[in-house]
């Protein structure tokens, strides 16, 4: 049987690298909205109006599917992910990247866990 995949549903885009989301919470059967910014890029400042385009086009009855990478947050405290189409699977990071609007960022998930330890301070 295949796994529900969480869906979301975009309230608003504050900034070039944040999208303000709704998402569905099964076990209480109530609602989070969650601070995302994408995961793997950089997002020049034109980037804005090009998720709203890609967000007007692909959301299935305002709709998305919500990708996280285990929830893990960035030094704002966003929830780093991505957005899915739900019919066709093209996901908003990539959409941004072949727009031109997005760089690649391949030490990302490097970043984030290294300012987490960084954080860190150990009782001596």
């Amino acid at each position: 049987m295949e796994e529900p995949k969480p869906v979301a549903s975009v309230i608003r885009v504050p900034r070039h690298d944040t999208i303000m989301v709704r998402t569905p919470l099964p076990q209480s059967q109530a609602y989070a909205t969650i601070h995302l910014t994408p995961f793997g890029i950089t997002c020049s400042e034109r980037a804005k109006e090009e998720i709203v385009d890609w967000v007007e086009v692909h959301a299935d009855a305002g709709r998305l599917v919500l990708i996280t990478v285990e929830w893990l947050r960035d030094d704002y405290g966003r929830v780093v992910g991505d957005l899915a189409d739900p019919q066709s699977g093209e996901t908003l990071s990539g959409w941004l990247v072949a727009q031109g609007v997005a760089e690649e960022r391949p030490g990302h998930l490097h970043d984030i866990l290294s300012s987490g330890f960084d954080a860190y301070e150990p009782e001596v």
